[in-house]
Formats: C-alpha cells, sequence, structure tokens
C-alpha cells in the first residue's frame, strides 16, 4: 500500500492540509495517509521543528506534502530549517518544478512545463565563509549529483510524454557548464527526445514569447529559482506551483509562498494538490494523476476558485469542486 505522509506545517496549513487530503482521498484507492508535525506548531509541543517521530513516518511513505513553514513564530534563537533536515535525510537530491496553465486569464495559455535542477545540500555543496573584509561563496559541482537528477528528470518525462527537452547552462562558468551539457546529452540522448540547448539569457527571453515550447526544462541549480520565477510568473504566481523535491524512491512537495495574512478557510491548496498529482505518477497511478490535474484544471476554468485567484470559494468549497469532476 501506497503511503502519503501528510504535514500541515504552521498558521493557516492545517486548513490547506484537510482540502488537500479530502481531494486525493477521493482520487485514488489504497493511498494510506499518516500525519505528522512539522515547523513553529511542532516545536511548541515536542521541542523540535523536525520531531524524531515525524522523521521516521516521513522514511516509510513514499510521498509527503508539507505546508507553510513560519519559523519566525518559534521561540528558539537558532533556527534551521526543517525542511532542508528532512530532504537532506531523505537522500531528495532533486528539484521539480511543475507548471500549468490552470486558466487562461491567470497566464499564458498551453503551458504544462516541468523544471529539474539539482537539491545542494547547505555546508556540503554550497559553503559560505567570512573572510576579513568579505564572504567567499564556495560551490562544489558534482557530476554524480548531474546525472542522477536527468535520469530522473528523463524518467518523468517519458511517463508524461513530453518529447521535447531543454538544457540551460550559462557561458559565465564554461567548465562546469560543459561538465552540465555532457551529462544532458549522455542521459537524454538515449531517449527519443528532441533536444535543444541554451543559455539562460538566451532561455529566458524565448520563454516569456514561446512558454510552451518544451515539456521538460533541465538547468543547473545556479539558475533554477530565476527559471522557476519566470515560468510562476507565466502561469498564475509561485504560490501555484509546489516545490518537489525528488529521490530515489520518495518525493518531498512543499507548497508555494503563502500569503501570511489569508484567512485560513481561503487557504488555496492548489500547489499541494499539484504535488499530490506527482506523487501518484511516483506510484506509478498516472491514470490517477491525470484525471485529478484535468479536474483542478477544469474548476479554474469555470471560475470555481479561492479568492487569491479571482474566486469566492472556501478551500473546503473548492476542492469539493474538484472531487465532484474526478
Amino acid at each position: 500500500m501506497d503511503k502519503i505522509l501528510l504535514l500541515p506545517g504552521d498558521g493557516i496549513g492545517k486548513a490547506m492540509m484537510d482540502s488537500v487530503r479530502s481531494v486525493l482521498d477521493a482520487s485514488a484507492e489504497g493511498i494510506e495517509f499518516l500525519e505528522g508535525n512539522i515547523g513553529a506548531s511542532a516545536y511548541e509541543t515536542t521541542g523540535s521543528h523536525l520531531p524524531r517521530g515525524t522523521m521516521e513516518m516521513a522514511s516509510e511513505c513514499g510521498a509527503a506534502l508539507c505546508g507553510p513553514i513560519d519559523l519566525s513564530q518559534s521561540s528558539v534563537s537558532q533556527k534551521r530549517d526543517p525542511v532542508n533536515i528532512l530532504r537532506i535525510q531523505l537522500d531528495l537530491y532533486a528539484v521539480c518544478k511543475r507548471f500549468r496553465t490552470l486558466a487562461d486569464d491567470l497566464g499564458k495559455t498551453g503551458i504544462d512545463t516541468s523544471l529539474w535542477f539539482c537539491s545542494p545540500a547547505p555546508g556540503r555543496d554550497t559553503v559560505e565563509t567570512e573572510d576579513f573584509d568579505g564572504i567567499t561563496l564556495t560551490k562544489y559541482v558534482r557530476k554524480g549529483n548531474y546525472s542522477r537528477m536527468m535520469a530522473k528528470a528523463m524518467s518523468y518525462a517519458e511517463i508524461e510524454h513530453k518529447k521535447k527537452a531543454v538544457c540551460i547552462t550559462s557561458d559565465i562558468f564554461p567548465e562546469s557548464s560543459g561538465m552540465f551539457r555532457d551529462c544532458f546529452r549522455n542521459i537524454f540522448g538515449t531517449g527519443s527526445f528532441e533536444l535543444s540547448e541554451e543559455t539562460v539569457r538566451r532561455w529566458a527571453a524565448s520563454a516569456v514569447r514561446r512558454p510552451g515550447e518544451y515539456g521538460t526544462v533541465v538547468c543547473a541549480d545556479l539558475f533554477g529559482q530565476v527559471a522557476g520565477g519566470i515560468l510562476a510568473g507565466l502561469t498564475g504566481g509561485n504560490h501555484l506551483s509546489p516545490d518537489v523535491y525528488v529521490g530515489d524512491d520518495q518525493i518531498l512537495a512543499v507548497t508555494g509562498s503563502v500569503p501570511q495574512d489569508v484567512d485560513g478557510k481561503y487557504a488555496n491548496p492548489t500547489s499541494l494538490i499539484i504535488g499530490g498529482c506527482l506523487a501518484f505518477s511516483d506510484f506509478g497511478m498516472e491514470k490517477e494523476s491525470r484525471a485529478l490535474m484535468d479536474a483542478l484544471c477544469d474548476a479554474y476554468a469555470a471560475g470555481e476558485r479561492t479568492p487569491d485567484v479571482g474566486g469566492t470559494l472556501t478551500a473546503e468549497e473548492f476542492s469539493d469542486r474538484i472531487i465532484r469532476r474526478l
């Protein structure tokens, strides 16, 4: 039986996760849901932002969905990001961000793109060292990390029948960019893909003009957030797309940026529903994944949405509309 760990997090996370659970439960059979604590709310009850029990449950689940975390509400002075700890402990080495135009009035039409880049470990792959008059940033570039990420990206592209893939690098760093391109050719070149290679500057310009041209975008992690910001702006905003950390056997989907002043009952669960779609794909439940994404898009097209995207529905009402369409 496939297991999904639900981590509501802080603030509006509880209302958001209740809606996500109802939608996922109606979308597929045979899924077991577990619930754990994370963030400031977890610290209040356990004395840890990432309790041992949550870590143990994450280890036995194929997917975890995490709501918003607000460590500013925690009383402890030294705050380590629990999501970073979780992804490092689970060896989630890749980041996937799924961008889709949910309705024509929210962005450019026809976008259905998956962005992939490596998930570097702070202190291991990136190190900041304070000097006498500044800070030295050291970044370790590992060919093995590139290869693992691209192999996973290619696997998802084949499942989703996305035949056009582009590799994004920069001429500022010729050696590491060359290694990245070689990995891209060696891995994606073994499949039946239409391949392209672009500098980040050229890709950004073409993405605005032809945003739906490539189904899979693979980029060096230095440019992952920039590329993600562009694609988010073209599809309705960062809060509609989750950050999905991917490993060999597990994924962790974290909700996109959420405004802190939103009434909890109007919390938009869209990003974590999309995270659920990726979890279904990872479980081999592609039919259920497609059906859920289609139902989500149909609700958006009908104007059945939460207030942040031009609607009037509560999170519960919004999830009910999606369930009706499954």
